[in-house]
């Protein structure tokens, strides 16, 4: 048979390319995203995941009134700075409790005056430390979780990782109380002078949360990348540091507005203070493993990484 000859102008039949994600739509980008994110939230309902939040929130709870003294002691004793003492305390009753600001204030107060003595101080502080230590470790357990590590450390390692980690939370938290006192300081002098003191302290506050969700977001980046014992790779945990962070600060006045709806104190009575605190740091863990799920999915969702096994329900 003679060859079939093709007009010079005919172009061969080749499939068109695909489209790129950014040219299918918004809703499309919003549905990919949604199913990579679903997995991580649906995980945080495992029994594993609550067991570990839980225990998560109940050593914060064991920890935070100590870290609190240390920080208050280190203040006073090591630094001798007074301002830093009360500035932390303004930081306790306007920003980071959600419950009972006065009266935990009040009560650190007394506990800190009964701290007379210099060399009970100075013990007090390195047994602080000891104490404090013991969020850290289901704190490292759910994140071993997380990123599939296979072989954790052993319990010593943790433990000095641990009481290492104690006062480098501890500078850094220092560091949002100089911030915020510089705040405090500028704010009074520029607007306390001029007779609108409230207005002052509205802009200390501005100020601080501003200034503080940096170190916010540089601890969380710290704890993901240190706690695990393989260590993952920074460019895919800083994102998540990021959205957990401003997560975080959002979540905070979320459950402050919802403390009254739900009212522990008519459930709870005099326990009200310990749930709620409890209960927030039940939210703070879960949202700390989001961070650590979507990371750990961000980097099993590329070419050529293994699958990852199914959660345990």
């Amino acid at each position: 048979m003679p060859a079939t000859t093709l007009p010079a102008n005919h172009a061969p039949n080749v499939a068109p390319p695909l489209a790129t994600p950014g040219q299918l739509g918004f809703f499309y980008r919003i549905g990919l995203t949604a199913r990579r994110i679903f997995p991580a939230i649906a995980d945080l309902a495992s029994n594993e995941v609550y067991v570990l939040a839980s225990a998560i929130a109940f050593n914060a709870l064991l920890a935070l009134y100590p870290f609190l003294l240390l920080v208050l002691l280190t203040c006073r004793e090591v630094l001798h700075w007074n301002t830093g003492v009360e500035t932390t305390l303004f930081l306790l009753k306007t920003t980071y409790l959600p419950v009972a600001e006065d009266f935990i204030v009040r009560n650190l107060r007394v506990v800190l005056e009964e701290h007379t003595n210099r060399g009970v101080a100075v013990f007090s502080i390195v047994a602080l430390i000891f104490t404090s230590a013991g969020i850290f470790t289901p704190l490292e357990l759910a994140l071993n979780r997380a990123w599939r590590v296979k072989q954790p450390r052993s319990g010593w390692k943790s433990q000095l990782l641990a009481m290492g980690l104690v006062p480098v939370c501890g500078v850094c938290f220092l560091l949002i109380v100089a911030l915020t006192a510089g705040m405090q300081w500028l704010a009074t002098q520029l607007l306390g002078n001029a007779g609108v003191p409230r207005l002052a302290s509205f802009m200390t506050l501005v100020g601080a949360k501003v200034l503080s969700l940096p170190i916010t977001i540089g601890m969380l980046f710290g704890l993901y990348m240190i706690l695990p014992s393989e260590r993952p790779a920074a460019r895919r945990v800083l994102p998540m540091a990021v959205w957990v962070g401003l997560l975080w600060e959002a979540a905070h006045y979320v459950f402050v507005a919802c403390l009254p709806l739900i009212d522990f104190r008519k459930t709870y009575g005099p326990f009200y203070v310990t749930v709620s605190l409890v209960m927030w740091a039940f939210v703070s863990s879960l949202l700390l493993l989001l961070g650590a799920n979507l990371a750990a999915l961000d980097v099993a969702s590329r070419p050529g990484a293994p699958p990852s096994p199914p959660a345990a329900r």
